[in-house]
């Protein structure tokens, strides 16, 4: 027997979250991630990744990681110099992606 969501077509195909989701996974990530990043910056952490002086320019780093996924959590149009912020924090989330961790 069916269940209620798989008549309806409101989940994936293997039923794991709402299809949705996965037509708005920019959205759902930025979601997720914004909020971790917020709380990895607060965070006391023991080192700084390589080419960073001192922790205040990490943070800050960190800081334009979490500007750009705020950005996408809300905005469906964004001004140029919206766009600015999401491309080079969205460059430096990649570029340190590995780094974020203690």
């Amino acid at each position: 027997m069916k269940k209620d969501n798989e008549i309806n077509g409101n989940w994936s195909h293997k039923h794991d979250y709402p299809i949705a989701e996965v037509w708005n996974t920019d959205n759902t990530l930025a979601q997720l991630i914004a909020p971790r990043l917020q709380t990895f910056k607060e965070l006391d952490k023991h080192c700084v990744p390589a080419g960073f002086s001192d922790m205040r320019q990490w943070n800050n780093t960190i800081q334009q990681m979490i500007d750009a996924f705020e950005l996408l959590k809300t905005a469906r149009t964004l001004s140029n110099d919206d766009e600015t912020v999401v491309k080079t924090g969205l460059e430096l989330f990649c570029k340190h992606f590995r780094d974020l961790l203690d």
